[in-house]
């Protein structure tokens, strides 16, 4: 399994939320760009990076810091927030971002989707966002009448391969991953999907391990490690 380390930005920083919301906000790092190379050299090959700025605002505002963490480490990065167009799916592509997600514009437009995915094969991931089994939308801020599992399946039948899965009553709390949920989706779908939002612990991706579903590709964590709850090197271990 992949442990991709979070870096969600804000205003050009590293910030950490919780359940999504503004309100709830702290910073950790000022620096983006030296805590994915911080990442690299404790020996990640993925980062997870959001434009905090981008998705609730409805496109990319912290791209240029995004094409700098690129240009200066050798990890793969995957990037979202805010990205609802070909225009600026293609300039992050053609910045040498290995994957880009899209959430609300998959959910508003699957048809979009699917060209996507044909154009790109491969690079586009679709953000399954939740708060009660419902998907969420708009930075979090709206909730669509969908279920993730009937998003799920239909992500799959237009061609998506693979998926980001978060429950935002989980994200930031240090509470533990929804291993129900996750369980869940893994089993309905063939897509292969990253789970998020809750780690707070490595008996948490022990446990996550454990599952053993040859379609859980990996497991994204941001708070638990700026808070040193566990270190980067020990969940690489943990999940190798």
């Amino acid at each position: 399994m992949i442990f991709f380390p979070a870096i969600d930005i804000k205003e050009g920083k590293c910030i950490r939320l919780k359940k999504g919301l503004l309100k709830d906000i702290k910073f950790y790092n000022k620096n983006p760009i030296e805590q994915a190379k911080e990442f690299e050299k404790i020996g990640c090959s993925w980062i997870h990076v959001v434009d905090i700025d981008g998705a609730f605002l409805g496109s990319p505002i912290n791209h240029k810091i995004i094409f700098e963490i690129k240009k200066h480490t050798r990890c793969k990065i995957q990037v979202g927030g805010g990205i609802r167009d070909f225009e600026t799916i293609q300039k992050f592509l053609n910045n040498s971002v290995d994957r880009v997600i899209l959430g609300t514009i998959a959910e508003k437009d699957p048809n979009f989707v699917k060209k996507a995915c044909n154009l790109f094969p491969n690079r586009i991931v679709v953000g399954i966002d939740t708060k009660n089994e419902k998907i969420a939308i708009e930075g979090w801020s709206k909730t669509s009448e969908k279920t993730i599992y009937d998003s799920a399946k239909m992500y799959e039948d237009i061609g998506v391969t693979r998926a980001v899965f978060t429950d935002i009553n989980k994200d930031g709390l240090l509470q533990g991953l929804n291993f129900f949920q996750i369980k869940k989706l893994l089993k309905s779908t063939k897509m292969k999907i990253i789970a998020s939002g809750g780690v707070s612990s490595l008996d948490d991706l022990k446990k996550l391990k454990d599952l053993n579903f040859k379609n859980l590709e990996g497991v994204i964590s941001g708070k638990a490690i700026y808070e040193k709850k566990f270190l980067v090197k020990e969940a690489l271990e943990v999940l190798c």
